[in-house]
């Protein structure tokens, strides 16, 4: 994700007086934000936004004006399918609305295209649904007598490098399902090895900050309580998916950071936007 992020160090030592700046911002011309996702036998999701610059301030209204609620939005499949995906209202997002497809949904194996026109802009993007992952067992570790984390073990295809996503829903707390703390997940150097994927709940929105989860109890960080059912989103995804997500978190995580500083830009597999699609060959998992 391009930022345009500036950070001010003031150096003041005792008596020092105080100096009134002024800041020569430039200008800043707004891109089309996508984040969008489509996984095994579910429908595409895409939300669009507009960026803004790192020193505006934001509220509800602010918010709203970014929001993009008229482009149409094309999902076309390598095997040939195509539709054009329909607006909705989904009250877990904000702005609540998200482009939808209605009879299309993930197969593995095969990749889908988009096309964005709003704005008299054309904006492309592809990815591809990697064969699902293979899920050995579950385990349930208890870290108090209320609580407790998972360990997923995945078999690996020892003839390729394999990148992973997961995402977490409680039952009755979550509205959807949304990224666990540390999602990813990676193989590289370990093929042919049974990989295991430590489950962490996580309160963090997803990769574009545009869905908070519905967690508001207090529990330890990273803990489950023992008495939520949990579904568990296990998705194989593509490197070039990987990178982008990895990103896009390591990102989020510096932005909170007022010593880090970004030197460069953020992947995007946008083309004439920035942001993410993502396909995942997905696997849920029900721990009740």
């Amino acid at each position: 994700m391009r930022k345009y992020l500036f950070y001010i160090i003031l150096f003041t030592t005792l008596f020092s007086c105080s100096k009134e700046i002024l800041i020569d911002i430039p200008g800043y011309n707004p891109e089309v934000v996508v984040d969008g996702w489509i996984s095994t036998d579910d429908f595409a999701n895409i939300i669009l936004t507009k960026s803004s610059p790192f020193l505006d301030d934001y509220d509800s209204a602010s918010i709203r004006s970014t929001f993009l609620n008229y482009a149409k939005v094309t999902l076309t499949s390598s095997s040939g399918e195509s539709e054009i995906l329909t607006l909705y209202k989904r009250n877990e997002f904000f702005p609540p609305f998200v482009f939808r497809s209605v009879k299309m949904k993930g197969v593995e194996g095969e990749s889908y295209s988009i096309r964005i026109e709003v704005e008299g802009k054309n904006i492309i993007a592809e990815s591809t649904l990697t064969k699902n992952p293979i899920v050995d067992n579950i385990s349930v570790i208890s870290t108090s007598d209320t609580t407790r984390q998972f360990e997923v073990y995945i078999d690996d295809d020892p003839s390729t490098d394999n990148y992973y996503y997961v995402e977490i829903k409680v039952e009755g707390q979550d509205s959807n399902f949304h990224a666990a703390e540390f999602p990813l997940f990676t193989d590289d150097g370990k093929n042919g090895k049974v990989n295991v994927l430590r489950v962490y709940r996580s309160n963090q929105p997803d990769p574009l900050s545009l869905f908070e989860p519905d967690v508001k109890r207090h529990l330890p960080k990273y803990e489950f309580h023992s008495d939520d059912p949990v579904f568990i989103k296990v998705s194989s995804i593509d490197r070039i998916a990987y990178e982008v997500l990895n990103e896009l978190y390591v990102d989020q995580i510096n932005s909170g950071n007022p010593f880090s500083f970004v030197n460069n830009e953020t992947s995007t597999n946008i083309d004439g936007g920035i942001g993410r699609w993502t396909g995942m060959a997905s696997e849920v998992l029900y721990v009740k």
